[in-house]
């Protein structure tokens, strides 16, 4: 079973994609299969049209690149989403992913107690960058990543562990700090 890498920058300069190559550079370390879902490179639209939001009880899409990306799901045991911060949040491309890909009867079924998670993944790990220190998304701006995405979101569709490592004030951090966090990233990957 692979490891599916969602990536959400579209400049190929940031350090977001420096995670990401580094992050790939250490899954090839350890021999371990791995697949990148690129949304801007891909070109994918988060925004539902009425024709697929008619089709969201069905749990069904129009957009073919939905099915690739579930089967891809499928077939993964590990999920690690590398994206910025914007606005206290996750970018609009990376929740139109979840809005549009974990769909019911692929993620989950509505039960009398809410969701029972159909996905049989091992780890979500979400890294990230943002401006703000990473103590004032977690503690002043609701800790959207860890609380929601993390928290109800993916334990809700049925991962096992869920983890959340960030970048904080990557705006200002020498290139030290930076170095050093790359380098870190071989405890977490």
């Amino acid at each position: 079973m692979a490891t599916t890498i969602i990536y959400a920058h579209p400049y190929e300069g940031s350090f977001n994609h420096a995670i990401l190559q580094e992050t790939q550079k250490l899954l090839a370390a350890k021999n371990e299969a791995c697949r990148v879902i690129d949304l801007y490179a891909e070109g994918f639209n988060p925004v539902y049209s009425k024709e697929e939001l008619a089709l969201f009880n069905q749990g069904q899409a129009l957009d073919p690149s939905v099915q690739k990306y579930q089967q891809m799901i499928k077939e993964s045991r590990r999920l690690i989403f590398i994206f910025p911060i914007w606005w206290a949040d996750m970018p609009a491309i990376v929740k139109g992913f979840l809005d549009k890909v974990l769909l019911k009867q692929f993620a989950y079924v509505e039960s009398k107690t809410g969701l029972k998670g159909l996905l049989d993944i091992d780890e979500v790990l979400v890294v990230s960058t943002s401006t703000a220190p990473t103590f004032y998304l977690k503690y002043f701006c609701g800790n959207t990543v860890g609380k929601a995405m993390l928290g109800h979101t993916f334990k809700g569709v049925g991962a096992k562990r869920c983890k959340w490592v960030n970048c904080g004030r990557v705006n200002l951090v020498a290139q030290e700090k930076r170095q050093a966090f790359l380098s870190a990233l071989a405890g977490v990957v």
